[in-house]
């Protein structure tokens, strides 16, 4: 019997041919972490999925101690009670992230696999909404300085979308499934990423204010109008342009100016 905790944001997948389609996304040749055993549906496929290590990590310890009872055959599992986000994570080869995240802590989720060494995928399901931010292009209502967090590290895809009647307790909104292919195409040319980030934040700091107005007065960093102004001329990027229009390529070559 599914039980769930609110507080948790769970929400148990419980149609059996939505995990099939799940898997055959997957690598079965990496090792699995998996992100919330919950009540075992997906761990149990996952297991059959590949013959690799799995790592489940589960925060609900009622939850854990009924994965444990049902799941203790399996010699390739190995559960875990912690909370992902607090959690050591000590992969020393190529691994990948599988998981149905609860809506409420996606981001720092999805933030701290993309920060993960070693890691080759990340097949998450997510909210509908929260997927259309993940992989929005620049000129959309969704491009948002998340998007932009998420795409400079990895390739996001969205591969399918699954109704909220395939969940228990059904949630009011669908979700969807998205691969993340962690990369180091745009990292690798950033100069300081700690200037970038917060280029980036300031960029989105106020919807309606131009690039040059959130740039010089934004919070996160401060600079002089007259440096922003020549740079933006330099690089041929309409001062009066707003944050959503620019794509990654941009606030790279306006961050590495700025960190030269």
């Amino acid at each position: 019997m599914d039980r769930f905790k609110k507080s948790l944001g769970q929400n148990f997948l419980t149609d059996k041919n939505v995990i099939k389609k799940l898997l055959k996304n997957v690598p079965n040749h990496h090792p699995i972490l998996e992100i919330g055993t919950g009540n075992g549906n997906l761990t149990i496929e996952l297991v059959s999925h590949t013959g690799e290590p799995i790592k489940s990590y589960e925060v609900d310890e009622m939850a854990y101690n009924e994965a444990k009872e049902r799941l203790s055959e399996h010699s390739n599992l190995e559960l875990i009670l912690e909370d992902f986000l607090i959690a050591e994570i000590g992969f020393t080869e190529p691994f990948i992230v599988v998981a149905n995240i609860p809506y409420n802590i996606t981001s720092p989720i999805i933030a701290k696999c993309l920060s993960l060494p070693n890691i080759v995928g990340i097949y998450l399901l997510i909210q509908k909404e929260m997927a259309d931010r993940v992989i929005a292009k620049n000129g959309t209502k969704d491009y948002s300085s998340f998007s932009i967090f998420c795409q400079t590290r990895a390739k996001c895809n969205r591969l399918f979308n699954v109704p909220a009647t395939c969940f228990v307790p059904q949630p009011k909104v669908d979700s969807s499934y998205i691969e993340l292919i962690p990369t180091n195409e745009y990292t690798s040319k950033i100069i300081k990423i700690d200037t970038y980030n917060k280029i980036v934040k300031n960029s989105f700091w106020g919807k309606r204010k131009t690039l040059l107005n959130c740039l010089v007065k934004g919070p996160y960093i401060k600079y002089l109008k007259e440096d922003i102004l020549k740079i933006l001329n330099e690089l041929k990027i309409n001062e009066k342009a707003r944050g959503q229009e620019l794509p990654v390529e941009d606030f790279i070559k306006i961050s590495n100016c700025l960190s030269s």
